[in-house]
């Protein structure tokens, strides 16, 4: 299960609220505030846990998060709201367009950019938000020894990013050998990047200054084994693993190796830091799980497993924790009212998607299946939308004609060459149709931007039409 893919929304949208900025040029962001703190920005804030997290943590320094993602921005501005926090303002909009015109040069104090889209077809290779022109900016933007924070679970968009930030002559990279650190302690965790690290999946992270001077990253002590045993040794690794555990995540990464090792009791003593130390569903969801497949205790698990059921808030948390009780405790009646929960949760189209495939796979309930596609089909709006509903409806259900009136509706609100060139390929791949395909690659031949659309179009003429002729007028 995943999370959709990011693009910017074809709707304008302004909301009115005080933490809610809806501008178009550099504020005087002094009086915005109403203090001089050091001003912070995240790029793409997603569902806005980091900026709530770090905002909280730092009350004297100013943040602001731009994306634009609609629902993400509502979500946010409730949770400020609700929360009573302060030191955030909302921007909408692409930062490629808005970090030139809303900050003065060396006016940020650091910059944020967590898990951006890695976009790994060629033909997307446009739409990646990191580019020398945006890594220019930043460092344009930063004031001196100012910081820019980097994420992403993708190791070659890593190697992308790093190449481009390296080039900059303003920045250096504080990680001096590979430019790549696989740890981040001081900074909170988006509960994205948590899905990632509790599935064992690595998270790259990059961090550069702004400065003439040499700044040292926080370095813990070095773990020397001279003289030491094997058991001493590891030992020694796993309290300094303890120790320098940032959270919740951190202390169940360590719990879990420690089972491993053969020590179920230290383990266990890890697990109960982790459970108080517990933000959100996600940490308890992953807890329990680890404690009730690691440790087999199915009673301490269904403990947790309750507390993550009052700290959900998505149908995303519902549904992972129906998935997660599931498979540990085999809790059909359970899981069922999660499932329940998570319908009546505010509509994403990938979260109905998501919660339709479980329905079908766990309760094997095909009429709730059917009911929950209804749903998505009668909020989706955008491109992204309509191509994630049809391909699950053509997949999962095997109804053609309605993937059809899904594909068609998505030809509507596709915005470029990749789109239309996408949208083909499902025409051929998925509906057999190749006259509708022919139509589309037409369009997306109309809407071509530069040699590299060109380029993209005539490969995908040649692998799924076997158009070479077409391909070959194309081809730069």
């Amino acid at each position: 299960m995943g999370l959709l893919t990011a693009r910017p929304s074809s709707s304008a949208f302004t909301v009115e609220d005080p933490n809610f900025l809806d501008i178009k040029e550099n504020p005087d962001w002094q009086s915005q505030f109403g203090n001089s703190y050091p001003l912070k920005l995240e790029i793409g804030f997603g569902m806005g846990d980091f900026l709530i997290a770090m905002a909280k943590r730092e009350p004297d320094s100013n943040f602001v998060g731009i994306d634009f993602s609609l629902d993400g921005i509502q979500k946010l501005l409730v949770r400020i709201n609700s929360e009573r926090i302060k030191n955030i303002r909302v921007v909408f909009g692409d930062v490629r367009e808005k970090l030139p015109l809303l900050f003065h040069s060396e006016e940020l104090n650091s910059i944020y950019i967590n898990l951006p889209d890695p976009w790994p077809k060629k033909r997307h290779e446009k739409r990646r938000l990191i580019k020398p022109e945006l890594v220019n900016q930043i460092a344009q933007k930063l004031t001196l020894q100012g910081r820019v924070y980097l994420a992403t679970d993708s190791q070659t968009y890593a190697a992308e990013i790093l190449g481009y930030f390296n080039a900059e002559s303003l920045l250096q990279n504080i990680e001096r050998e590979t430019g790549i650190l696989y740890e981040r302690k001081h900074l909170p965790k988006t509960k994205y990047e948590k899905s990632f690290l509790y599935a064992g999946d690595r998270v790259h992270y990059l961090e550069y200054y702004k400065s003439a001077e040499i700044i040292n990253s926080e370095e813990g002590d070095a773990l020397n084994s001279v003289g030491l045993s094997n058991d001493e040794y590891l030992i020694k690794k796993f309290k300094m693993a303890e120790a320098n555990a940032k959270d919740a995540c951190d202390l169940k990464l360590v719990a879990d190796e420690l089972v491993q090792a053969g020590d179920l009791q230290w383990a266990r003593n890890v697990y109960q830091k982790s459970e108080v130390q517990a933000e959100d569903s996600l940490d308890l969801n992953w807890l329990a799980y680890s404690i009730a497949e690691l440790l087999r205790d199915k009673e301490w698990a269904r403990k947790i497993y309750m507390k993550a059921e009052d700290l959900a808030d998505s149908g995303l948390d519902f549904n992972w924790l129906a998935y997660s009780i599931f498979e540990t405790l085999g809790d059909k009646g359970w899981v069922n009212n999660l499932f329940q929960k998570a319908e009546k949760q505010p509509k994403f189209v990938r979260e109905l998607c998501d919660l339709a495939e479980s329905v079908s796979e766990i309760l094997e309930d095909k009429d709730w299946q059917f009911k929950v596609y209804k749903q998505a089909d009668g909020i989706a709006k955008e491109y992204s939308e309509f191509i994630e509903l049809a391909d699950n409806v053509f997949a999962k259900l095997g109804d053609e004609q309605w993937a059809s009136e899904l594909y068609h509706k998505a030809e509507g609100k596709a915005v470029d060459c990749c789109d239309l060139m996408s949208l083909a390929e499902c025409f051929i791949e998925k509906l057999g149709d190749g006259e509708g395909a022919r139509r589309i690659y037409l369009k997306a031949e109309e809407s071509a931007e530069d040699r590299v659309d060109l380029g993209c179009l005539a490969e995908s003429l040649r692998e799924t039409l076997g158009d070479n002729e077409w391909a070959a007028r194309l081809s730069p």
